[in-house]
């Protein structure tokens, strides 16, 4: 599917602008991955992109994207919006009961060969889930594949929907006002050195598996 209809299908719905959505499906054309990790998909914006990438590439590439069951709940879902785009057969949808480490861990004890050649993290945004996310989602990423986190900058602060939420505001004050996304690149991604081809552009920071 070419860039510009999946655009078109996803125009109006967030949580990503048409330039990251080129980028995303840029890098899926140049490095051919055969199966994609999503960690976070909303409304499915960003699983088209992935997956219309895919598509036009012409092979057997997948998408395995899990979120929250409270996904079912937005307007329009992944499924209504990978329908509209025609690519439903593309990407298998995973509505977690509660984050998706609990699902990375089934997926470790179904088979802990490393299968993924791209994972994109969009989720929790927090050090505590998306920490954890990357330590386990790096024991399914094969070697050479790219890792990609989203939101670097993002606090919870600067959340309209979640500042004022009652657990939010129970957090400590350096908790509320840290970029924890950035915290886990920083961290836990640039300083491993099973890691390189680091990018930090426009909120996005990019790493290579060696």
């Amino acid at each position: 599917m070419l860039f510009d209809e999946v655009a078109a299908a996803v125009r109006g719905v967030p949580h990503m602008t048409r330039s990251q959505g080129q980028v995303l499906y840029e890098f899926i054309r140049e490095t051919r991955p055969r199966r994609i990790l999503e960690l976070g998909f909303a409304s499915g914006v960003s699983s088209c992109y992935l997956a219309a990438a895919l598509d036009e590439l012409g092979t057997d590439g997948h998408v395995l994207t899990i979120d929250r069951k409270n996904a079912r709940d937005r307007s329009p879902t992944i499924d209504e919006l990978l329908g509209k785009c025609g690519l439903t057969h593309r990407v298998t949808p995973i509505f977690a009961d509660t984050s998706y480490t609990w699902e990375l861990q089934r997926l470790l004890e179904r088979d802990p060969v490393p299968a993924f050649d791209f994972v994109f993290i969009d989720g929790a945004h927090t050090w505590d889930v998306d920490g954890f996310a990357f330590l386990l989602a790096d024991q399914m990423l094969r070697p050479g594949g790219w890792v990609l986190f989203d939101d670097l900058d993002w606090t919870l602060d600067s959340s309209p929907t979640l500042k004022n939420m009652t657990w939010v505001r129970q957090l400590p004050a350096e908790q509320r006002s840290t970029p924890q996304v950035r915290k886990v690149y920083e961290l836990l991604v640039r300083q491993n050195p099973a890691y390189g081809a680091f990018r930090d552009e426009n909120g996005w920071g990019w790493a290579r598996k060696n």
